[in-house]
């Protein structure tokens, strides 16, 4: 056997091949063939597959242009052909493809394991596209039956049902999460390609949303750089963002990438990660939002005020915002309390923090009062006489059923609470409720005094005199 140049693929191996051979099946070795000499030497750099792939190639031309196709060689053989330009090849493996409805789910896999390692070159073929809407479709049609190929990880995430429950109903959810299983091992790239493929055909928004988030969790801690972690959570995060946000707990995404927000991500993804976590705000938990600082704070006041700017933004639909909007702001009360302690948070973020709702978002403000209450014993020498007003102002009292509840039982008949005109705009960041107490200190609490109520607490008077906020003393 003639072997007349050497061909280098990709700096990885040296083949010694027949030029005429080549030139017989390859249009592109053909086009050089006048400037071949003997011994001379080929150098492809980017030959899809690498040596595997140009092994498969030479084996077609020195088998008189046959070669045996499967779903583990489809499609390096179909870029190799391409790249080499042999017609036939190109040919026999769209010929081939054909058949795929044929194929067995372990098939297909062989078939995109291929396409990640192929991914820069096939993107744009058609070939690929038929195959990735073949993927698809074998993804979202229901299986009926228990005995549905599988692969060597199908006893995963495996869900226990009743065993009334219908056969079909058992089967199409075990099957829809081993193949998301199965799935992991893709690169970005071609997981993206995947999503917004689904998301084009207008399929089962939940079961996309469910794949996105499978991945991440797969995938997150197997990542060594944070680099590649932070492309991840991104490129997920834009892919979520184009879905409707219903369609996936909050539960799950907080679980997928609460932690990302630490992470050093871009601005524009940052952005749409808090307006998908701000969307659902009502459905949180305090703790969920128990994020730590990025400097001194203990805790990221900044971003729970951006939550909060977030799920205001959201549409109001159905009459239900307002109900909605009360459970944020009972979550704030509780959050407030929290954070209060906090030695190193500035009264300007704490004061943001207690004007961020709109008015109606509470209606006690008893919770409000406890949570300033506390902040300012906790920061009183740092506070100034401008700030401690500032902080008290935001209190309604007509709202604040537990200051009402002291002052009727501390206060003697004489006292009486002349509140100020209210002209409360939260979001202009007015603070105008102005209350005074007239009087002096009287009776004792009594046993009627609600338990919550703190052994020290302070009532707001005249913010033009702050030195006269007086504590009452059991």
């Amino acid at each position: 056997m003639i072997c007349n140049i050497q061909v280098d693929v990709n700096g990885e191996q040296l083949f010694f091949v027949d030029k005429d051979i080549l030139a017989y099946y390859s249009n592109r070795v053909s086009k050089l063939y006048a400037k071949i000499i003997n011994n001379a030497k080929l150098i492809f750099s980017d030959f899809p597959g690498g040596s595997e792939g140009f092994e498969l190639i030479t084996r077609f031309c020195y088998n008189n242009g046959t070669i045996e196709i499967t779903p583990s060689n489809i499609f390096l053989l179909h870029s190799g052909g391409s790249f080499m330009e042999i017609t036939t090849l190109i040919k026999q493996t769209e010929l081939y493809l054909e058949g795929i409805h044929c194929w067995t789910w372990s098939d297909i896999l062989s078939g995109l394991k291929q396409c990640n390692m192929l991914y820069s070159f096939l993107n744009k073929s058609p070939m690929f596209q038929v195959f990735l809407n073949t993927l698809l479709g074998n993804l979202t049609i229901p299986s009926y039956d228990s005995s549905c190929p599988s692969s060597s990880n199908s006893s995963s995430f495996r869900f226990s049902t009743s065993d009334h429950s219908p056969k079909s109903s058992r089967c199409n959810t075990h099957i829809e999460y081993w193949k998301f299983d199965d799935l992991s091992f893709l690169n970005m790239n071609l997981f993206e390609n995947v999503v917004k493929s689904m998301i084009s055909l207008h399929l089962d928004t939940s079961r996309i949303c469910a794949l996105i988030f499978h991945y991440q969790k797969s995938k997150f801690f197997t990542c060594y750089s944070h680099d590649e972690k932070c492309k991840m959570v991104e490129t997920n995060i834009n892919l979520l963002s184009l879905v409707n946000g219903s369609a996936f707990s909050c539960r799950a995404l907080l679980d997928a990438f609460g932690m990302s927000l630490s992470m050093n991500l871009r601005t524009n993804e940052r952005l749409k990660l808090e307006n998908l976590l701000g969307s659902r705000l009502d459905e949180f938990t305090v703790n969920d939002l128990l994020v730590r600082g990025k400097k001194k704070e203990v805790f990221d006041v900044d971003l729970i005020i951006q939550l909060i700017k977030s799920f205001l933004l959201e549409k109001r639909i159905n009459g239900l915002f307002a109900h909605r909007v009360k459970k944020v702001g009972f979550l704030m009360d509780l959050l407030m309390l929290e954070v209060a302690p906090d030695p190193f948070l500035k009264p300007s973020k704490f004061l943001a923090l207690a004007m961020a709702l709109p008015d109606f978002a509470r209606e006690s403000h008893d919770g409000l009062y406890h949570a300033i209450d506390l902040y300012i014993e906790v920061h009183a020498r740092g506070l100034s006489e401008e700030q401690t007003t500032k902080l008290w102002s935001v209190i309604n009292l007509n709202k604040c059923s537990m200051v009402k509840t002291r002052l009727n039982l501390s206060l003697n008949e004489n006292m009486r609470l002349l509140p100020f005109d209210h002209k409360q705009n939260r979001f202009k960041g007015s603070m105008n409720n102005d209350y005074r107490v007239l009087g002096k200190q009287g009776s004792k609490v009594t046993q009627d005094t609600p338990k919550f109520v703190p052994k020290k607490s302070r009532i707001l008077v005249d913010p033009c005199n702050a030195k006269s906020l007086p504590r009452l003393c059991h």
